[in-house]
């Protein structure tokens, strides 16, 4: 009996072990603590659309910061906390929505360019992640300046292997809906993850079908002013979500 017991013991460990996680770290900006940059409308309520729809699954841990509360420390050691926590079969996603420059992301406190959030750092805190999954969704301006970005810590970020998908080309401004509550890369990344990019319905949406619907979206819905770009060295049939059958 013991003997059976300590069997169904290294069993249910085994399968704890292998259990997948999907850690996320979640940033929404709409006003700036700086005076000179000018607030936006939407970036806190794309936050909200993103952990709403990302809530709906069992195995995801979330952080969310909004508003005063995404500074680059909250932001960044949080980030990092959770490469260090996540295991080889678990995946790390960093969702961001405020104002970006060529290099990296803006946080609420960001009063020049060394202060902003950059590609070499995520690329740094990713590097000493085991999972095999990571993912960067940012609905920001001038995000896809990574593209042209020539220095060497940019560049291994570019070429790293971790997922940057970015709603914009480097000289293309991200745009909001008229009216409406997201911007036009979160309204259609939403839509996407959400089942609409599930092109051969088997509830998994892969990198290539996630980025075909939105960027077909995204270009419709602006007349060919926005053009989402992404980068990094992975399979185009990486799972980004999985939904349970």
């Amino acid at each position: 009996m013991r003997q059976t017991l300590l069997i169904i013991l290294f069993l249910i460990c085994g399968i704890c072990a292998n259990a997948q996680r999907t850690f996320i770290v979640i940033a929404g900006i709409n006003d700036y603590i700086e005076p000179s940059v000018n607030d936006l409308r939407c970036c806190e309520a794309d936050a909200d659309s993103y952990y709403a729809l990302m809530s709906k699954k069992k195995d995801a841990v979330i952080h969310i910061f909004k508003g005063r509360n995404a500074t680059k420390q909250n932001i960044l050691s949080t980030l990092q906390a959770v490469c260090r926590q996540a295991g080889s079969n678990d995946a790390v996603v960093f969702f961001f929505s405020g104002h970006g420059y060529p290099g990296g992301f803006c946080p609420v406190d960001m009063r020049s360019k060394a202060t902003g959030l950059s590609y070499a750092e995520m690329q740094t805190a990713f590097k000493q992640c085991k999972a095999r999954r990571k993912m960067v969704f940012a609905d920001a301006c001038f995000s896809g300046g990574l593209r042209k970005d020539k220095s060497s810590a940019v560049n291994e970020a570019r070429n790293g292997d971790v997922m940057f998908f970015l709603s914009s080309r480097t000289n293309e401004t991200s745009q909001e809906i008229p009216g409406g509550r997201n911007g036009q890369f979160t309204r259609f990344l939403i839509r996407g993850l959400g089942g609409g990019a599930d092109a051969d319905r088997n509830r998994t949406i892969t990198a290539k079908e996630l980025y075909n619907f939105v960027h077909q979206g995204v270009a419709y819905a602006t007349a060919e002013k926005q053009h989402p770009v992404m980068w990094g060295n992975f399979n185009n049939t990486m799972p980004i979500v999985v939904w349970q059958k």
